[in-house]
């Protein structure tokens, strides 16, 4: 679930859109630590802040996606890091929270925008997705929610086994996300004698619904939040993230990845026409119907790999889409599955597997899922994960949800949001092999409901698309990304002209680098598809037909 490096270029392309001007330079004298003073945070004693003027950054070379835009050779634009770092008293950590700050002022587009982190990281501190936005003309805010993003789990998340550190935790669960837009807003302030016009947030992942939990708490004054592919019900979610493995183990079957792969191929080659385009990429869920018998004995090839589909590996298919189920055999609330067309093995997938010592199988769990239950469900770092039976397994997923949506679940509830005139833009890749688009779905459909219960129309300001075959946060294996959504957003809160679509597209390469290509797909606001007719793309209700549709035209 960490943040694809693709999608720090990706989120590139969509800051540089817009970069309106401003007045006189801020410049380098006001990159002082003399500067900034530490804003009033309840509960907090500030420990130091440090400054510097940075020129040429390139960020991590080795980390740059191919996508359409990235950092120059020459860097991005030189701009002022001011970190501020602080304690809660009686707490053992020091959170901080990074700002860069576009150096000149005419560099800096008016606005602070406040990005998110993955997995277990509360923000991409110092990395691509903060200079992407610098070199958008934003001010850019991201927290380390008391730990750096390189500090692995196991080395902050526990006192001592059997207990958790709940402080560390809730300051990465939603507390430091909160004092981050206080302390960013407060050193924009200082540094351009200003405050920001506009306050944007965009996370994906963990940053995806650290955007929701802002908007719940109504945190930070945010006027925009793009969410994208958000780890919603947490406990449900990243606990359910180990239900491939448990299943695999408990038929004692481990697939290769060829052999998966061709499996999921199969299934999309029966679903792909829906949407009126064959292009290896499902668009209409709803006329998904998936036929696992014929599955069974396809070939398949990968280099000297070769062989025919097992029935037993087409039967955990089936099971990890369905979802986990309870003792009677129904799914469990929460235990949402994986939707046809997913790639559950390879990058941020589910079912992949090792070669052991003796020769044979086993499972290679994701790293977020397995730390999820080792240190905060169980609190034991010598828990084996990799030998939970079924009913063990059902346990865990309870306990973690019954201990942790509390301190880490998501409110549907945007009430005080809304009410303040706060817009979201969210969105989730129908083909998401880590974080279940399921979730987004029904989270979305509990929030609609709620609204209409009070007499709102939730896509007055809230408005969801499914973006078919986009995978976790990027388009790993050629599906069209959603470039525009920010610009959106942006023209949502500024001009008061909402989304009706979003557009896709996919990534090509000129010139021996990749650019985006053409508008590849329309983005229908759920819950219409998109279905082609031949010369566009026409926005569907789920089970409407393209006849049904000129009718109305």
């Amino acid at each position: 679930m960490d943040i694809s490096r693709r999608f720090a270029a990706l989120l590139l392309s969509l800051l540089t859109l817009t970069l309106p001007t401003t007045a006189a330079d801020a410049g380098i004298s006001q990159c002082h630590p003399s500067t900034f003073t530490f804003p009033p945070l309840l509960g907090a004693a500030h420990i130091r802040t440090t400054v510097a003027v940075v020129r040429n950054y390139t960020g991590h070379p080795g980390w740059m996606p191919d996508a359409a835009v990235s950092v120059p050779p020459s860097g991005v634009a030189p701009f002022c890091n001011v970190t501020v770092s602080y304690v809660h008293p009686g707490y053992d950590f020091v959170v901080s929270v990074h700002v860069w700050l576009p150096l000149e002022r005419k560099a800096w587009n008016g606005r602070l925008l406040g990005v998110g982190g993955g997995g277990f990281v509360a923000g991409d501190v110092d990395g691509d997705f903060m200079a992407a936005g610098v070199m958008g003309g934003y001010a850019v805010a991201a927290t380390d929610g008391g730990h750096w993003k390189g500090v692995p789990v196991r080395e902050w998340a526990l006192k001592g086994r059997g207990n958790l550190d709940w402080d560390r935790f809730v300051e990465f669960a939603y507390r430091g996300v909160g004092e981050m837009g206080d302390v960013g807003g407060g050193i924009v302030r200082e540094f351009y004698g200003q405050k920001e016009g506009w306050r944007y947030f965009a996370g994906c992942s963990t940053g995806g619904r650290q955007g929701l939990v802002l908007a719940a708490r109504d945190e930070g004054e945010w006027d925009g939040v793009l969410s994208m592919c958000p780890a919603v019900d947490f406990p449900a979610v990243v606990g359910g993230m180990m239900g491939p493995q448990v299943v695999m183990r408990e038929m004692g079957w481990w697939p290769g990845e060829c052999e998966v792969r061709e499996v999921v191929r199969g299934v999309v080659e029966g679903c792909d026409a829906a949407d009126g385009v064959v292009d290896g990429i499902i668009g209409r869920l709803g006329e998904c119907e998936v036929g696992f018998e014929a599955l069974e004995g396809r070939g398949f090839k990968c280099g000297d790999e070769k062989g025919r589909v097992d029935g037993r590996t087409v039967e955990v298919l089936r099971r990890v889409m369905r979802g986990l189920e309870d003792e009677e055999g129904r799914v469990v609330e929460g235990g949402y599955g994986y939707v046809p067309g997913a790639p559950l093995v390879g990058l941020l997938g589910l079912m992949n597997v090792k070669y052991g010592g003796d020769g044979g199988c086993q499972g290679e769990p994701f790293e977020v899922a397995e730390d999820w239950v080792k240190y905060f469900v169980k609190k034991d770092a010598e828990f084996d994960v990799g030998n939970m039976t079924m009913d063990e397994f059902r346990d865990v997923f309870r306990q973690g949800v019954e201990e942790f949506t509390s301190a880490i679940g998501t409110s549907h509830d945007l009430r005080r949001f809304r009410e303040r005139g706060g817009k979201m833009l969210m969105w989730h890749g129908m083909a998401d092999q880590t974080v279940m688009v399921l979730a987004a779905r029904a989270f979305y459909e509990r929030a609609r409901k709620l609204e209409q219960s009070r007499g709102v129309e939730i896509e007055d300001y809230w408005r969801y698309f499914e973006v078919p075959g986009m995978n976790h946060c990027s388009p790993l294996y050629g599906g069209p990304y959603p470039w525009d959504a920010m610009e959106r957003l942006r023209k949502w809160v500024e001009e008061g002209v909402p989304p009706q679509d979003l557009e896709a597209r996919t990534i090509e390469e000129e010139d021996g680098r990749n650019v985006f290509g053409k508008v590849a797909r329309r983005v229908c606001m759920f819950p219409k598809e998109g279905v082609w007719d031949g010369s566009e793309w026409q926005c569907l209700q789920p089970g409407e037909k393209l006849d049904e549709k000129r009718e109305e035209l």
